[in-house]
């Protein structure tokens, strides 16, 4: 009896399991087999894109942040070149400041003194020159005349000789000082430009830096057929501009502004080199001037001596005797020989400034003409290497073209039917 209820027992729960199970079946058993992998391929795909783009931000965020450091490391490198600068444009404004103290007290020192150290340069030079800042011009109103000595080509060298009132003060400016003036203008406007490079350089950087991230994004990424083709070509075209504006960034770099900024350096050191030679030419010319003017004073001094003991002893007015005549015309003779002797010196010096003077600004005028050629040269580079991003750029809009004059409506109907479509059977009326 036992064995029977049991065996009842275990009938009934497999007839209870069987009525269970089969709603189960009969729902699966609805589910295609082409339905659910679709259900699963979608459910996967959404899990690719979400892992995807997951992984593109964290790049992007990565990327973003060693380009701040690299940003805030060129800024400080720059930061310290202009210190450095700074500092040397303050040396050189130093050195200049006690030149002209030292001019200005060697000035004082001559005219000062008694009122007979002034002299009239008409009256105490030869008429046919003309005494100006320690130079000997021509006599205007005898001047002979004098050939350029470059004619034809507007020349340093041939219009810088004489001083300039200087407009902010009572003082003269040098002819060379102008021309140098000129050269650290160049110089300034050569930093400047290497500078607006540079700010090119950042915004086709920041400009390739954006269009790659665009590139990256999934908007309409699943659109199908010959248009999701060209949508897809449109965001990889985004990509490659990316990548052209980074290589012409890169370029501008290594082929403009590096190279801008290395000859501004060289071209430095070349101005304060001619600025210091020529300056100590000038010095050494206004000594010898001095010296001449000296010398000068002497003789006249030893002359009026002799004169006046002539006249007493012509009188006799005086035991002067003969001894103290020839004494006194010696010293005179020898007054005159120290006279010669200074203004042979003076006109060494001023051969030796004059000299230098041509070869110096001659130089001036060969640096600026390389200047100018260099920016010229590396201003065409800029040029040709914006024309050829244009051209790569125009290259990368090529195959969105092409694959938009693809672009089917009937095709893509087709194909996605084709690859959807659920029966032609079509529904007929119902008869009785």
């Amino acid at each position: 009896m036992g064995r029977r209820t049991n065996k009842m027992k275990k009938q009934g729960n497999k007839v209870l399991q069987t009525n269970q199970a089969a709603p189960i079946r009969e729902s699966i058993e609805k589910i295609s087999v082409k339905e659910l992998r679709m259900y699963l391929e979608k459910m996967y795909y959404n899990l690719k894109n979400f892992i995807r783009e997951l992984a593109q931000e964290f790049c992007s965020k990565i990327t973003e942040s060693f380009q701040e450091m690299k940003d805030v490391s060129e800024v400080l490198k720059r930061n310290k070149e202009e210190i450095i600068e700074g500092k040397e444009s303050l040396n050189q404004l130093k050195s200049s400041m006690e030149s002209t103290t030292h001019r200005q007290d060697h000035l004082e020192d001559r005219t000062s003194g008694n009122e007979d150290k002034i002299f009239n340069l008409e009256n105490k030079v030869d008429p046919t020159e003309k005494m100006i800042n320690c130079v000997t011009f021509p006599h205007p109103d005898t001047m002979p005349e004098q050939q350029l000595l470059k004619p034809t080509e507007w020349s340093y060298c041939d219009y810088f000789w004489a001083d300039k009132k200087d407009p902010q003060g009572n003082g003269t400016v040098a002819g060379f000082e102008l021309l140098l003036q000129k050269q650290l203008k160049g110089k300034q406007m050569q930093k400047e430009m290497s500078e607006f490079v540079r700010e090119r350089i950042k915004i086709e950087e920041e400009y390739a830096k954006n269009l790659a991230k665009l590139s990256q994004n999934s908007l309409a990424a699943q659109e199908e057929g010959s248009l999701g083709e060209a949508w897809a070509q449109v965001k990889k075209s985004l990509a490659d501009e990316a990548e052209v504006h980074l290589k012409f960034s890169a370029k501008l770099h290594s082929e403009v502004e590096k190279p801008l900024m290395n000859f501004r350096e060289n071209f430095k050191k070349d101005m304060k080199k001619c600025d210091h030679h020529i300056a100590d030419l000038r010095k050494q010319l206004a000594s010898r001037y001095a010296s001449v003017e000296k010398a000068r004073k002497a003789l006249t001094e030893r002359q009026r001596d002799l004169e006046m003991k002539t006249q007493q002893l012509e009188i006799k007015l005086s035991n002067k005797t003969e001894e103290d005549i020839k004494k006194a015309r010696r010293k005179s003779t020898q007054a005159g020989d120290d006279l010669m002797r200074c203004v042979d010196l003076y006109n060494q010096a001023q051969s030796k400034w004059f000299e230098e003077m041509v070869t110096t600004t001659l130089e001036l005028e060969r640096l600026e003409v390389e200047r100018v050629e260099m920016i010229r040269q590396h201003l065409c580079q800029y040029t040709q290497l914006r024309h050829e991003t244009d051209m790569f750029n125009q290259s990368t809009v090529e195959p969105v073209d092409q694959l938009l004059r693809k672009v089917d409506p009937a095709k893509d109907r087709e194909l996605w039917v084709r690859e959807h479509k659920t029966g032609n059977i079509r529904p007929v009326d119902m008869e009785i």
